[in-house]
Parts: structure tokens; C-alpha cells; sequence
């Protein structure tokens, strides 16, 4: 039996070396250069999906720009609409003494209370 020792030294080559020494040692050593391998392909799927993963945390983030957009809409549209309801009723009350009296002296015909009858 052979001892065949597979090379360890991808990394330390790969963190610690120039571009030129880890290119000379990727020619020399088959163990590197098949590991070398492995992370290009792993690095080109990587590459391949990320477009994918991008579009996904975009749209993500647009849906939560869209819901607070709901939010802000119905929560302004609820303040306008609490107050006109507080502040909004614009029907008046006339006096009945005043309004009978103005009813009679034009010819109108006036309820018990003094409001007009239509």
C-alpha cells in the first residue's frame, strides 16, 4: 500500500500567497487544483442565484413599503373622516320663538317645535 497524503495547503496558499505562487501551486498539485474546482463551481451558482435572491428581498421590502403606504392612507383617512364627524355637523338649530316668528310673518308652515315642514 501506498500513502498517498492529500495536500492541505489550498487554504493557507489561497489566504496568505500572491495570485502568481497560488496559480503555480493549482499547476503542481492535482488535490488543490480539483478543490480549486469545487469552489468555482460552487462560486458560479452562488453568482447564478444571487439575481434571484435579490429580486426576492426587493420585492420584500417593496410589499412592506406598500403596506405602510395602506396604513398611512387609512389611518389619515380615518383621522378626516373622525373629524369631520366631531367637528363636521353643520346643521343648526334656530331658535323656535325666532323661527315661528320669521315662518308666520313669511307664510310658512312651521311644525310644533317651529322648524319648517317640507
Amino acid at each position: 500500500m501506498t500513502d498517498k497524503r492529500k495536500c492541505d495547503k489550498y487554504e493557507a496558499y489561497f489566504v496568505f500567497k500572491d495570485d502568481e505562487a497560488f496559480n503555480e501551486h493549482l499547476k503542481n498539485c492535482p488535490d488543490c487544483r480539483e478543490e480549486h474546482a469545487k469552489y468555482l463551481k460552487v462560486s458560479n451558482l452562488v453568482k447564478e442565484v444571487a439575481p434571484v435572491y435579490l429580486a426576492k428581498r426587493n420585492k420584500r421590502k417593496l410589499d412592506a413599503v406598500k403596506k405602510l403606504a395602506c396604513c398611512f392612507i387609512f389611518l389619515a383617512g380615518f383621522s378626516v373622516y373622525s373629524g369631520y364627524q366631531l367637528y363636521g355637523d353643520y346643521t343648526f338649530q334656530v331658535n323656535s320663538a325666532d323661527e315661528s316668528y320669521i315662518s308666520s310673518s313669511l307664510g310658512l308652515p312651521v311644525d310644533e317645535y317651529g322648524f319648517l315642514e317640507i
